[in-house]
């Protein structure tokens, strides 16, 4: 049976803004590692309610053998923010602030996201977000080790999700180890693109076979 491989998410794959003109991006790697037919929604910035908006993408011209999601990294990059403010005196005011504002909503925009997904009947796979290359920024070396507690939180949502929907995950953060594998703290330079792209292209044929 012929592939037909959707890929839904942000920057993670829609990296061709950030390679150079004589690399490529993921989608690029993954169109040049094997004959599969690739079609390709996602958009570099784009959110988890920014998915739900676009309601048409979640219907293409040929039923999906299987999907791949990355989303979220940017809800965690908007709220970056909230790591600076002085909302809460205590701890655990902190804590619950964080839930309620960001992880409340967005593990129900996450949810609706894989449901609608998982009722395609297609072999689902959902991308960890991973930590980035963040020191390299002046911009945001003062988060570094606070941003990671955000994506661990957004990561235990993933594989949460993922086990209620019988889909499988690929963790980001075993793939992306070193500073050659971003273009800058945020996106995957080409090297790392090729890496990632290696990963999927194993994980559609195991399901294949």
């Amino acid at each position: 049976m012929e592939r037909c491989v959707y890929l839904y998410g942000d920057s993670i794959i829609d990296n061709k803004a950030y390679v150079g003109d004589d690399e490529c991006s993921v989608v690029e790697h993954l169109q040049n590692q094997s004959d599969y037919n690739f079609v390709h929604f996602a958009c570099d910035g784009d959110t988890t309610q920014d998915l739900i908006n676009k309601k048409s993408n979640f219907l293409g011209f040929k039923k999906p053998t299987d999907i791949v999601l990355s989303i979220g990294g940017n809800d965690m990059l908007y709220n970056l923010s909230f790591l600076t403010t002085d909302k809460a005196t205590f701890r655990n005011e902190s804590f619950s602030d964080v839930y309620k504002e960001i992880f409340e909503p967005l593990e129900v925009r996450y949810e609706t996201i894989v449901k609608n997904f998982a009722s395609q009947r297609a072999n689902l796979l959902l991308c960890t977000v991973y930590e980035g290359d963040l020191g390299r920024s002046e911009e945001f070396k003062h988060v570094l080790d606070s941003s990671k507690i955000m994506v661990s939180s957004l990561n235990d949502i993933i594989y949460k999700t993922a086990s209620r929907h019988n889909a499988e995950v690929l963790e980001l953060r075993n793939i992306f180890t070193s500073s050659e594998d971003y273009a800058n703290p945020i996106e995957p330079s080409h090297k790392g693109g090729e890496k990632l792209a290696k990963k999927i292209i194993e994980w559609i044929k195991v399901n294949e076979s």
